[in-house]
């Protein structure tokens, strides 16, 4: 399994998602209900963990697996700098 994907799995348990729920499809916002509290800190341990950074915020509404495949397309260097979803910044 994507590494990436194992990691966002992991970050969203922390923030209290079932594990039973965070399959390649589940979406975000309609799909695991995410808030805006709970996108904020995604956002933030993505940046942290993964030195990535996708704009949450857009109109997109990303699956797991669209977050990890952007994620894994973002600048590695750990620069802060990296991909931004359709309609972003």
């Amino acid at each position: 399994m994507n590494a990436t994907l194992d990691e966002l799995r992991s970050i969203l348990t922390e923030l209290g998602v079932p594990a039973d729920e965070l399959t390649p499809g589940s979406r975000l916002r309609s799909g695991l209900g995410l808030d805006s509290t709970e996108t904020a800190q995604l956002e933030l341990e993505i940046e942290e963990r993964l030195r990535a950074h996708v704009d949450l915020w857009d109109r997109h509404d990303y699956s797991l697996a669209e977050l990890a495949e952007a994620i894994d397309r973002a600048p590695g260097d750990g620069s802060g700098a990296g991909a931004s979803g359709e309609g972003g910044r």
